[in-house]
């Protein structure tokens, strides 16, 4: 459930920031997260696609979609 949750959490954010899905998160980075299901910040860095800028970015955000997953 969180893969399809956090795809949906990334179409929103790509339609608010008129980018295309890919630029916030490749769909194997999600699977990855889904997959991790981290409960933490720290858990995230170890994810492939997950680089500092993002991780910045969208860290918070991601851990709160998996939490509702």
């Amino acid at each position: 459930m969180s893969f399809i949750n956090l795809k949906a959490w990334r179409a929103e954010g790509a339609r608010e920031h008129n980018l295309p899905a890919y630029v916030i998160f490749h769909d194997a980075t999600l699977a990855a997260i889904a997959g991790r299901n981290p409960a933490s910040l720290d858990e995230l860095p170890g994810i492939s696609g997950m680089a500092a800028k993002k991780l910045e970015a969208y860290g918070t955000e991601v851990l709160g979609v998996v939490e509702k997953s």
